[in-house]
């Protein structure tokens, strides 16, 4: 819940999360479609019997096919054999394909067909044939080949034969027809209109030539490979402005390091030594020319050590580790240090014969010097870029203008010598070489069906079987919004189920005597009450102020609330039962105090607290077990909750008692549950599984969740126990229930063991082995 609140920010952490959700879902969906299984099946059922049915009465289907290859016939002085090959299958193989399913060709295969192969078209008018015929003829091109594949579909084989052969002769007759055609006339048009495109042509030249004369344009341009003048000046001055920024943010970190350091009093040594790397080893070296040698030797050692690890990096990024290279200069690196480190004896000052205390003001002036020097440079490369910008910003719009009529140019220059090669083989054609088709494989008699396939049709089915199944048990579960079982609760709400209670006997009596837990301590249903306690003893031992609530009115938070606390009571823990429902007051009812005083008084009135408290507490009759009543009716509950004397009422009850259980209005109704909780050490949320909605108690917890207040876990209340199995051996049986057939004599189990649920909601029942399910309701007989 958490998680999907505050997104974390980490980008390959939160895919992670995405997927993990995915996941989440994709399980969840298949736990529903087992849940529904029966449905599903029945779906996927019909949808294959359809298929079945569908198989069985759908008309068949068969198809003939032909191949032909197209060529060109005569010599071809202009392209080579591969380029001309590969230009008959870019410029033709279409038109082919086109020409194969024209009215033209079908008409002239209709005339060629004999009476018994148009039984395809037998009921339809003469007019509409050629629609027909071009609906079941395919002409398809293979890809990087020069062959073309014809293929017509019929319900009789011999017929879909007649009509491919057909087809073809008509193809071939047709082309024939064309090549005999007015050659001479296409190369005229072309002609003409390769002339008005090499005008237009010169023009362009022209006016590209004197728009680069008029810019002074040097045919330069920033693509990515040679860059203009103005664009290579704007570009050197931002990268030396970046590293000149660099520079001096560097040393303004090392200033303020030095400040800092002076201010703590710490050793300032090896900042002196890092400026040897900071300002330069000549403007360090100058410092230091009044140095002993001593001291100058122990400065140049240190540089060569800088360095040495310099080139030490440099030599990783290109070779190994084992390169003798490397490891001579780590042996370098090496003896460097051990020198050095002979050399501490001898501080800073002492080398550049400072008196105590002066290092830091020099290195001070030295840093900010240096700084000063780069921040006068940085302000001057930013004027020389910001007008270099501005002149490349007009330069933009001229290049523009000249590119488009670079690109015009290009343009007909294309379309000129597409017209010439055009006109080269009309002419080579007229003169001899024609585009010629040859047919390389005849149409076949199919031996089977191509439509309805088998394969295909179980495919379909299954696949929309399942898609309809899933369609159909998300809208149910969208219409039936109720858990089905504790693995399902505990996955979507993400809150251990800390245990489940039976529907409870009507017990006879008032106040404890109600309660199952009081009543009769020994039963199997006062057994869930010590499940409770336990579970909140192992998993939340420091919980000792509780708010137990629900999702909505009826849930039975009070009885478990009270029980609760019985239970409690009989471990010889002192326990203050507190009844914070003031608008309907459930546990005073329940408890028979209904005319008492109570909590409204307490945080009423302006008395000593703990004297309040106490005049306002009730002893039950049990020892270690008191209650407060909620007290009398009040118009404003919630701010009194909110006010700082209930907070106070707490404390005291906590320094008393071992345990406070408070009973609060449901989540939903009121939000005293916000104001409680954030005051105790957490909630217990009670719930029907049969009874609450889904969304309603996923929208309590994830609002918990929000407000950071902690639920301790669920209790799931009047769960009903399945016919045929023992409920004893699943909680508590060995002690209370576990009987073998002998000691039964023939007696019938209580009637409490079978809880009658008489409602319109299933009914949760837990088998003999721990595993829970769904039941049809059970009515009382």
């Amino acid at each position: 819940m958490h998680s999907e609140l505050h997104p974390p920010s980490d980008g390959r952490a939160w895919s992670s999360q995405q997927d993990m959700l995915l996941i989440h879902g994709l399980l969840r969906q298949l736990q529903v479609m087992r849940y529904r299984k029966q449905l599903v099946m029945a779906i996927v059922g019909a949808a294959v019997l359809l298929g079945a049915l569908y198989y069985a009465i759908a008309t068949r289907y068969y198809r003939a096919e032909a191949s032909l290859l197209i060529s060109q016939s005569g010599p071809n002085t202009l392209n080579s054999s591969v380029t001309g090959e590969e230009t008959v299958r870019r410029n033709t193989m279409p038109t082919v394909v086109n020409i194969l399913r024209s009215a033209k060709v079908l008409e002239g295969a209709l005339e060629r067909l004999t009476p018994e192969d148009c039984i395809d078209f037998a009921g339809k008018p003469r007019s509409a044939w050629v629609s027909i015929l071009q609906n079941g003829t395919s002409a398809n091109a293979i890809r990087s080949t020069s062959i073309v594949e014809v293929s017509y579909q019929s319900r009789y084989p011999e017929g879909a034969v007649n009509v491919v052969r057909a087809i073809v002769q008509s193809y071939l007759a047709f082309m024939d027809e064309i090549h005999k055609g007015t050659t001479s006339q296409i190369v005229a048009v072309l002609t003409q209109e390769r002339s008005q495109v090499a005008d237009r042509f010169a023009q362009r030249q022209a006016e590209l030539l004197e728009t680069r004369r008029s810019f002074a344009d040097l045919g330069l341009r920033s693509d990515g490979k040679t860059l203009h003048p103005l664009v290579q000046r704007a570009v050197f001055f931002n990268e030396e402005l970046i590293r000149v920024q660099k520079r001096r943010v560097e040393l303004d970190a090392r200033l303020a390091a030095i400040r800092h350091a002076m201010g703590r009093g710490e050793n300032l040594e090896s900042h002196a030594l890092a400026l040897a790397d900071i300002i330069g080893t000549e403007a360090f070296t100058a410092q230091l020319r009044s140095a002993s040698a001593e001291a100058q030797a122990e400065v140049r050692l240190a540089h060569d050590l800088i360095t040495a690890r310099g080139e030490l990096a440099a030599m990783l990024e290109h070779l190994g580790p084992r390169h003798p290279e490397v490891l001579a200069t780590q042996q370098r690196i090496q003896l460097a240090e051990s020198l050095l480190r002979d050399y501490q004896g001898s501080s800073v000052e002492r080398t550049l014969r400072l008196a105590p205390g002066q290092l830091g003001p020099w290195l001070t002036d030295v840093v900010g010097q240096k700084r000063n020097e780069l921040w006068q440079q940085e302000q001057l490369l930013e004027r020389q870029f910001a007008q270099t910008s501005d002149e490349a910003i007009q330069l933009t719009g001229q290049l523009a203008q000249i590119e488009l009529l670079e690109r015009d140019v290009k343009r007909l220059g294309d379309l000129n010598d597409v017209l010439l090669n055009q006109i080269a083989s009309l002419d080579l054609q007229h003169s001899g070489q024609e585009i010629r088709a040859a047919v390389v494989q005849e149409p076949v008699l199919p031996s089977r069906p191509v439509s309805p396939r088998l394969s295909r049709v179980g495919i379909v089915a299954l696949f929309g079987g399942f898609l309809l199944s899933l369609m159909a048990v998300n809208v149910m579960e969208t219409l039936d919004d109720r858990f089905r079982s504790l693995e399902e609760i505990q996955q979507r709400l993400g809150t251990p189920v800390l245990a489940m209670v039976r529907q409870l006997p009507a017990q006879d009596g008032t106040g404890l005597e109600s309660l199952a837990m009081y009543a009769s301590p020994t039963s199997v249903e006062s057994e869930s009450f010590r499940t409770l306690r336990t579970a909140l003893t192992l998993s939340h031992a420091d919980a000792r102020q509780i708010v137990v609530s629900s999702t909505e009115p009826g849930d039975g938070k009070t009885t478990v609330l009270a029980n609760l606390g019985v239970c409690l009571a009989q471990s010889e823990r002192r326990t203050l039962l507190i009844d914070a429902d003031m608008r309907r007051p459930g546990l005073t009812n329940l408890l028979g105090m209904r005319d008492r005083r109570g909590l409204s008084e307490v945080l009423r009135s302006d008395d000593d607290l703990a004297h309040s408290a106490a005049a306002n507490t009730f002893a039950t009759g049990m020892e270690n077990l008191d209650v407060m009543p909620a007290g009398p009716r009040v118009s404003n509950p919630a701010e009194l909750l909110s006010s700082p004397r209930f907070s106070e009422l707490l404390a005291w009850a906590s320094s008393v008692y071992d345990h406070v259980l408070v009973d609060s209005p449901p989540a939903l109704a009121a939000s005293d549950v916000a104001i409680i909780g954030r005051l105790v050490d957490g909630v217990v949320l009670v719930m029907q599984p049969a009874k609450n909605r889904r969304r309603l108690v996923t929208r309590v917890i994830e609002e918990q969740a929000l407000l950071k207040i902690p639920v301790l876990g669920l209790v799931l209340n009047r769960i009903g126990a399945d016919e045929g199995h023992n409920y004893y051996y699943y909680q508590g049986g060995y002690y209370y229930g576990a009987r073998s057939d002998d000691e039964h004599d023939g007696a019938t189990p209580d009637a409490a063991e079978f809880d009658e649920y008489d409602d319109d909601v299933p009914e949760w029942s837990v088998h003999s082995r721990g595993s829970r399910h769904l039941t049809v309701p059970r009515r009382a007989a």
